[in-house]
């Protein structure tokens, strides 16, 4: 009776760690074969050994160029068919411990994967044909269902499933590249009655408030991050009348402006964004009350949203734009707006 309670503990002692941690080992005929493969052709064998004792209960994960294949428990190995080249073995979660290794068509190599007894330092090291086939004939082979280990025992290589491709059109929304953006706006002027000096006297003028057919043409480059580099032009025009006369003038503005903006994947489909831009403005007036041009810097915020379909968009923005120019003289014009944008967008 003792006898047989002193076997099953034996027992126990040895298999009681590849149950605590999942694994289990593969069937005795595997391990014979295993022990006595031969490189299959145009292939190098791998084997990764454990050997120190069952008082270790340590959980360690093991991978192979990647690949997760299991859990190391004492006493067990693995064996894998690889093709002649760089290999990398690797353990814990992270797969911080890492271990390269070069291999030969047609040659065997061992790699001892060790763990201090009761620690969670973890080592793998390359050693002699000697010492790996010792360290190999104490363990036992574990079970594992990937294709390398299927080819070292000669079995049929295991199906993988395919990944599940992601929709077409949400790739098309993340990728990097450039996109072209035209626009047209309803805005109006800032300061619609202004005083404006001119060669001889000061003339007050009333502009009308509502530009007259903004329009804006932008090009960005789209990062994967969802930030965007690129330039925009804008335009657009404004009656002015000087105030107690009938006299009027036209004047046209055009900014060149380099923005920054970030969008944010809310889905697929809706991209919002904030942005802001620096760059120049000029303005040129014709017509019976005032003519010339001035010019100055030009600053702008923009928020708004943007739907995207493939390489097609949905374009839609708030825009603060100022304006604020002047000429040789000095004479000031203020041709600063806002107001909203709509309009549709390529990515190529």
């Amino acid at each position: 009776m003792r006898r047989v309670v002193g076997c099953l503990l034996c027992l126990f002692m040895v298999t009681a760690p590849a149950l605590s941690h999942g694994a289990s080992f593969a069937p005795a005929a595997d391990d014979r074969r295993a022990k006595q493969a031969l490189p299959p052709t145009g292939k190098a064998l791998i084997y990764v050994f454990r050997k120190e004792g069952a008082a270790d209960r340590t959980d360690v994960p093991l991978f192979l160029d990647g690949q997760r294949i299991g859990t190391t428990v004492p006493r067990s190995y693995y064996l894998w068919a690889v093709d002649p080249g760089r290999h990398t073995v690797a353990a814990k979660p992270d797969q911080r411990v890492a271990l390269p290794i070069t291999v030969q068509a047609g040659r065997n190599y061992f790699i001892e994967h060790g763990v201090d007894e009761g620690s969670e330092r973890v080592s793998l090291r390359h050693v002699s044909y000697a010492q790996g086939r010792v360290g190999v004939n104490s363990c036992k082979l574990l079970q594992d269902r990937s294709a390398p280990a299927a080819i070292a025992l000669g079995k049929p290589v295991p199906k993988v499933a395919k990944p599940v491709a992601k929709p077409a059109a949400a790739e098309a929304t993340q990728r990097q590249g450039v996109a072209a953006i035209l626009k047209l706006g309803s805005v109006k002027l800032n300061e619609p009655n202004q005083n404006i000096l001119t060669s001889t006297v000061t003339v007050p003028v009333s502009f009308d408030d509502k530009s007259k057919s903004p329009f804006g043409l932008e090009v960005e480059w789209r990062m994967t991050n969802g930030f965007a580099l690129g330039g925009e032009l804008v335009s657009y025009s404004n009656k002015l009348t000087a105030v107690g006369t009938s006299l009027q003038s036209d004047m046209d503005v055009t900014a060149v402006l380099f923005n920054a903006k970030k969008y944010f994947a809310a889905s697929s489909l809706f991209y919002p964004f904030i942005g802001a831009g620096i760059g120049g403005a000029a303005t040129d007036f014709s017509g019976s009350a005032i003519s010339g041009n001035t010019s100055g810097l030009a600053f702008q915020g923009m928020a708004g949203v943007e739907m995207r379909w493939r390489q097609l968009g949905l374009y839609a923005e708030y825009k603060a734009l100022s304006a604020k120019t002047e000429d040789d003289a000095g004479n000031k014009v203020n041709a600063s707006v806002r107001g909203v944008f709509l309009g549709a967008s390529v990515a190529f």
